[in-house]
């Protein structure tokens, strides 16, 4: 054992470490949270088969233990947490070897891959992601935003704090056109910062204004984050409902409700906009009253 810590423990901080040193290197954050899981791996097998991290696990073999099974308790729920006292053996952190954990994990992932990627193309609603996307590259690429945010200017100009307010209006049509809220606080961050700094708006309302009118992105349609969401609810609201049926003796959800049991994505946008056009003009009516 290394400082009296737990094999885990140790494997934990390893982790976190090489993810918080690969995020501030400066790469890609897909590079490197995957950088950091091969680097924090290979260091985590080294020590393993050093000797070096010992995992402190529960002796199954033990009276106490056998007297929690006598219980009725499963086997299961047993842990070091719940259970401190119970006697432990030193074991391996991989009980088999970092190579059998490594064919485990490769192979867990590949049948994701198969499942969420290459099984996903057929889910006709996710291909709204790609038109979105689609969607916020053309509005950058053909300035069409910073057109945008010069016409509000222009409009909002006369106004006490129009330059803000122009700012959450074009941050909140940016966010319904492209749904994404990196691409969007990016674009505006890129566009009015300079300006509203060079009008004398202080750093604090400037960048609150912008990351503020950027988020709207998550919840005014169309919006990815509920294109996600409203495929996996719906999901779990069908499964839900035919569990709720049977088990009041109805053949399926279709009779028990009278309807289908569907949660469309249409009807997520639909509750979403109300919220989202209220939360645009309460962030521009706080820039106006700040500014006054």
């Amino acid at each position: 054992m290394i400082f009296g810590l737990d094999g885990v423990e140790i494997g934990l901080l390893i982790v976190f470490l090489c993810l918080f040193g690969g995020i501030l290197s400066g790469f890609p954050v897909a590079f490197a949270i995957g950088g950091a899981a091969v680097i924090s791996f290979g260091i985590i097998a080294a020590l393993d088969s050093g000797g070096l991290l010992i995992h402190q696990a529960i002796d199954k073999s033990s009276a106490e233990f056998g007297a929690l099974m006598g219980q009725g308790i499963k086997a299961d729920t047993v842990s070091v947490f719940r259970y401190p006292d119970l006697p432990r053996i030193e074991v391996p952190v991989f009980a088999n070897g970092w190579e059998v954990a490594l064919d485990r994990n490769v192979s867990f992932i590949v049948n994701r891959i198969n499942e969420r990627v290459l099984a996903g193309q057929s889910i006709e609603t996710l291909l709204a992601v790609l038109m979105f996307v689609l969607m916020g590259i053309t509005l950058e690429r053909s300035k069409i935003a910073n057109d945008l945010l010069t016409t509000m200017a222009r409009v909002f100009g006369p106004l006490p704090g129009g330059l803000a307010v122009s700012v959450v209006v074009v941050g909140a049509f940016l966010a319904a056109s492209t749904g994404i809220v990196g691409a969007t606080v990016v674009t505006m961050g890129l566009l009015s910062l300079p300006t509203m700094l060079r009008n004398g708006y202080s750093p604090e309302l400037s960048t609150g204004v912008i990351a503020a009118s950027g988020t709207l992105g998550q919840i005014i349609p169309p919006s990815i984050v509920i294109v996600l969401l409203g495929t996996l609810a719906g999901d779990l609201y069908s499964r839900a409902q035919e569990v709720r049926a049977q088990s009041l003796g109805c053949t399926d959800a279709l009779t028990y409700l009278g309807e289908p049991a569907v949660v469309s994505v249409g009807t997520l946008f639909q509750a979403a906009l109300l919220p989202g056009i209220l939360l645009a003009g309460l962030y521009a009516g706080y820039a106006f009253v700040y500014a006054l």
